[in-house]
């Protein structure tokens, strides 16, 4: 069955609307562990690890109160880092830095 030519680039529209609306729920460790899997240069076989891992110590840092390490904050940091940089791996490392 042929779509009529007026309803192509409607179609279209409303794939790319999906498509972009995919990445805007995601709480911010999702995209701190996005980013570290993306920015990274970790091995393909450890993504799953890796993802859980930086979710989980960046939901850990957030429901902390106290900070005798500095962890926190420099969880809190990188979480925000990746929220502003969710696409750039070179800013997202520099803000990290700039955090530290």
């Amino acid at each position: 069955m042929r779509l009529p030519v007026s309803s192509v680039p409607l179609a279209a529209l409303s794939l790319a609307a999906l498509l972009a609306a995919a990445g805007c729920g995601k709480t911010e460790c999702q995209k701190y562990a996005d980013m570290e899997w993306k920015c990274g240069n970790f091995p393909a076989k450890e993504e799953d690890i890796t993802r859980q891992m930086a979710e989980g110590m960046c939901e850990g840092a957030k429901s902390m109160d106290e900070d005798k390490s500095g962890m926190v904050a420099h969880f809190k940091a990188e979480a925000a880092c990746a929220t502003k940089h969710p696409d750039d791996c070179a800013a997202y490392k520099a803000c990290s830095d700039a955090a530290r």
